[in-house]
């Protein structure tokens, strides 16, 4: 069975960016409910060399967002997140999934094995092919920090379950 990288890609936008959504209105709630400042919320961090929660929303956007106009053919963009409320966030994130759906499910199926050359830090590139670039580094970056967001939000107390972080599961 050949899996599509378009199937891959908008799949993350139809499940995981609608988990986020989710994911945020809870802890837009939880705040609401418990008198927790949301930017409290926002600069949380696992640990002190970590990135804040903010942050690990706004590089979660951003690989999508960079990832799907480089694979497309587009110039990459950026995601400026400077939203400090739950509720603000949210519509940005939808802004950011309708973005992402217009991306040409043909292109993103005939990318297999273009060679890209994907910034990896300060003077330094690797070159990967579409489909390893989606599956080796995009798909496992995009979740590591998804599931580091998830876990700010956890270990402060925002109740969320394995069903959120998974998001609407569908064949």
């Amino acid at each position: 069975m050949t899996i599509k990288i378009s199937e891959v890609f908008h799949g993350l936008n139809t499940q995981q960016l609608v988990a986020l959504i989710n994911i945020l209105n809870k802890a837009g709630e939880y705040a609401k409910e418990t008198g927790t400042d949301q930017g409290e919320l926002l600069d949380a961090r696992l640990t002190e060399d970590m990135h804040p929660l903010s942050w690990q929303i706004q590089t979660a956007l951003e690989l999508l967002v960079r990832g799907g106009a480089r694979l497309v053919g587009l110039e990459p963009g950026s995601v400026l997140l400077e939203e400090r409320e739950f509720s603000k966030l949210v519509p940005r994130v939808k802004e950011i999934q309708s973005q992402l759906s217009q991306m040409d499910s043909n292109i993103l199926d005939e990318i297999g094995d273009k060679i890209y050359e994907i910034p990896a830090g300060p003077d330094t590139t690797i070159s990967l092919s579409g489909n390893d670039y989606v599956l080796k580094f995009l798909l496992p970056n995009f979740y590591f920090h998804l599931s580091t967001a998830y876990d700010i939000l956890r270990m402060r107390g925002v109740p969320l379950g394995k069903r959120d972080f998974l998001g609407p599961i569908t064949t």
